[in-house]
């Protein structure tokens, strides 16, 4: 072949190349117009956003749960000086009846010595005549019936010594118990000032970290969300890579077609402040605090049926699964005061009580979501004056209270 032959072969395969690279950057261009936005983010930049994102997450989950061991703390202590005062009530319940039994039994005591009195007092001047007669009762008596007639008298002594023995015994008894109940009373007082002290501080934390709470959880659920984007973003950008190099490789080795595979993306929704899938949806919408106190001593010889979640006064109240308000009660009355009754699909019985009010549009018959709120918290019925709490109890079946502690720890 001429040299000028070569030139033009040369020339004409640099054209060809040339063509190639065009249709190479035409179909690269097609390629990445058709994947979805955030697909130009570079694979390595997309990982470093997700890493930051799930970082975020981790500390805010951190922070809430530092947050959250307080509060429980501030509960723990609160609920053991509640204890310590309800059993120190208990016993003076006991001692008082005691007391009250021992008065009565002294009442009987005095009474019947009293009449012994007065019969020796009408009788004083021939008492000694009267113990003769008895002795020598017949002439010509024998020995025999003078020891026996002696031994009638000594019982009859015996038996007013008895007596007064038995009075001195019911009065020292009510003594000591007198003394005993001071004693208790005056515990009584100083358990008191302490667990008023707990409530009280256990009461102002809640309110004081109120906002902090609510922006914790809210950032929790914010960054969740941001999580799951920030890894579809790595995934768009993975994908858009792949495709890249694909496309690069069909133009390298002069390709004429090109096939998009066909990509399935499940967008998952943001996460809504409770998990929609979850069994339960805790109780309280807002910073809480509690512990275990299922089956803790109540005045009356009563136990406690539930579990005690502290929180701030007015903090929503909501539905824990899918159900009916089967009794609600919107007065300050009896010992739970505005309270609730929820029976779940599930045929479980949640209990609400001491709310400070109910929802408006809160009455039987009302049909409700897990998350939807029944009231607010408060310090109704016979916890007037004590701490703001919800008193709530799981009763399945509409049977016998089971301890709610493990349910209530594990979905909050």
């Amino acid at each position: 072949m001429s040299r000028i032959g070569r030139r033009r072969t040369s020339g004409s395969r640099i054209a060809h190349l040339a063509v190639w690279a065009v249709v190479g950057a035409l179909l690269f261009s097609i390629a990445a117009s058709s994947l979805p936005v955030g697909a130009g983010m570079s694979p390595a930049r997309a990982s470093t956003s997700l890493e930051k994102a799930r970082a975020d997450l981790a500390q805010a989950k951190k922070d809430l749960k530092a947050l959250q061991a307080k509060l429980d703390k501030l509960a723990k202590q609160q609920s053991s000086a509640e204890d310590d005062l309800e059993e120190t009530k208990i016993r003076i319940e006991h001692v008082q009846a005691r007391i009250d039994a021992a008065n009565e039994d002294l009442a009987g005591l005095r009474e019947q010595l009293a009449g012994r009195l007065s019969e020796m007092y009408k009788n004083r001047g021939s008492d000694a005549l009267n113990v003769l007669n008895v002795v020598f009762s017949s002439e010509g008596t024998s020995i025999n019936s003078v020891l026996e007639n002696l031994s009638m008298v000594t019982r009859v002594a015996q038996s007013d010594t008895e007596l007064i023995n038995a009075v001195k015994g019911r009065v020292h008894e009510l003594n000591t118990l007198r003394a005993e109940l001071r004693t208790e009373k005056a515990a009584e007082q100083r358990k008191t000032a302490k667990y008023e002290t707990a409530r009280d501080k256990t009461l102002q934390s809640l309110e004081d970290t109120k906002d902090e709470y609510n922006q914790l959880r809210s950032r929790v659920v914010a960054l969740q969300a941001e999580a799951r984007k920030r890894a579809e973003e790595a995934r768009k950008a993975e994908a858009a890579r792949k495709a890249a190099a694909a496309a690069a490789a069909a133009a390298a080795n002069r390709k004429t077609t090109a096939t998009t595979a066909h990509r399935t993306t499940t967008t998952q929704p943001d996460d809504p402040a409770y998990d929609p899938d979850a069994d339960y949806v805790f109780p309280v919408a807002g910073p809480n605090s509690f512990s275990d106190t299922f089956g803790a001593p109540r005045s009356g010889g009563r136990r406690h049926q539930g579990c005690d979640i502290f929180s701030a006064r007015n903090t929503p109240i909501v539905a824990v699964v899918d159900g009916v308000i089967t009794r609600a009660n919107p007065y300050d009355t009896g010992l739970g005061g505005v309270s609730a009754y929820l029976r779940g699909n599930d045929r479980t019985v949640y209990y609400y009580a001491h709310l400070s009010s109910l929802k408006s549009g809160i009455r039987a018959g009302v049909r409700l979501e897990a998350g939807q709120v029944i009231g607010y918290a408060g310090n109704t019925g016979n916890a007037s004056g004590g701490a703001v709490h919800l008193h709530f109890e799981i009763r399945p079946n509409g049977g016998a209270a089971i301890n709610p502690y493990p349910i209530l720890v594990k979905y909050r």
